[in-house]
């Protein structure tokens, strides 16, 4: 059951923020579906490494670069593409496009620092998310950017990402010990022959010899760094960029809701709208019997309505708590959404 206007009427990038389990990533998707059949021209980024969207979507092998859906049996004006965020390829992929000369791409790439960053140095995913987020915004292909982002806590690490990586290159310690010219390379051609030979025989010359030509191989990069992390963070603060909040009328769940919902606001954001998933029955009026009915069936109804009921109050007090505005309600669906044909169910609901 929907309510309202369109749920991203006027919006730019829809942030989708929930519990683990609640179905994030089929309303992430089933919202992309809703929106090309508006004619808006939409991708769904997840940064969540689970692979289901692409699984329902019928997407296979790696897709870090945004792939068109056939939607062909959707009839849809406009077009959904998808993409699940490959952190080492968009780091890669920054570097190639904001490095200054082919030689300075190469000397990153092949530094092994480098290398071991990307493969799973903490923050690394978050900052490579803001990075593909500007990108997505900026291309001239989409209107709409959503993002599946992982469960709960983790999310945060995304909105985070930005703000951290800028207060870092700002950083006096960066500025003045790290930042190529400034620091590390002037001690080394110059007062810290000493201690860097110190270091060299703690931990090896080659590491220290990387670690110079990763600080080296990076000069002039900073401020690029820094300026697009400030503009993605200006964009997820603007009107332009809408938080959504995914949920299931179970109370762990709410409660779950509730500290996503305290954490935004602690960041200057609200949520602009409750998705309420797998409602027993969302539309009480629904099972309002009319008729004599056998006793059994009669049963049957009430303890349906006694559900939903419950569940509807729970939902209720979650909205007050909230203070949000827009609540969409979606049923529980007879299977898992595991194709495009479920994902238009759900976006008949969303409206």
């Amino acid at each position: 059951m929907s309510s309202g206007p369109p749920l991203a009427a006027g919006i730019e990038v829809v942030v989708c923020l929930g519990p683990g389990g609640v179905g994030k990533t089929t309303t992430a998707a089933a919202l992309g579906v809703a929106e090309a059949r508006r004619g808006r021209h939409v991708v769904v980024l997840t940064i969540d490494p689970a692979r289901r969207l692409l699984d329902a979507l019928g997407l296979d092998g790696a897709a870090d670069t945004a792939r068109a859906v056939d939607l062909t049996a959707v009839d849809a004006e406009g077009s959904l593409h998808v993409a699940m965020l490959d952190p080492a390829a968009t780091f890669d992929d920054v570097i190639r496009a904001h490095a200054g000369s082919d030689e300075q791409v190469e000397r990153i790439l092949a530094n092994r620092i480098y290398q071991n960053l990307t493969a799973g140095l903490s923050g690394v995913s978050e900052y490579m998310a803001s990075e593909r987020l500007r990108e997505l915004h900026a291309d001239p292909r989409f209107d709409l950017v959503i993002i599946d982002t992982p469960p709960s806590r983790h999310a945060f690490d995304f909105l985070d990402g930005p703000g951290r990586l800028a207060r870092f290159v700002d950083h006096r310690i960066y500025r003045s010990v790290l930042a190529p010219r400034r620091g590390v390379l002037r001690a080394v051609n110059a007062t810290a022959q000493l201690v860097v030979r110190t270091i060299a025989r703690v931990v090896g010359a080659d590491l220290v010899d990387d670690a110079v030509g990763f600080f080296a191989a990076f000069e002039g990069m900073d401020t690029g760094f820094r300026d697009r992390a400030k503009e993605v963070e200006q964009l997820l603060a603007s009107p332009a960029t809408a938080f959504l909040l995914v949920g299931s009328a179970r109370r762990a769940a709410m409660a779950e809701l509730g500290w996503i919902a305290g954490n935004l606001e602690r960041r200057g954001l609200r949520p602009s709208t409750l998705v309420m998933n797998r409602l027993t029955l969302p539309d009480l009026s629904a099972i309002d019997a009319t008729g004599a009915l056998p006793s059994v069936v009669d049963d049957a109804w009430r303890e349906l309505r006694v559900l939903a009921e419950a569940e509807a109050r729970v939902v209720a007090e979650m909205v007050a708590q909230l203070g949000v505005g827009d609540l969409r309600s979606v049923a529980e669906l007879d299977a898992p959404v595991a194709d495009l044909t479920g994902m238009m169910l759900v976006a008949d609901q969303l409206g």
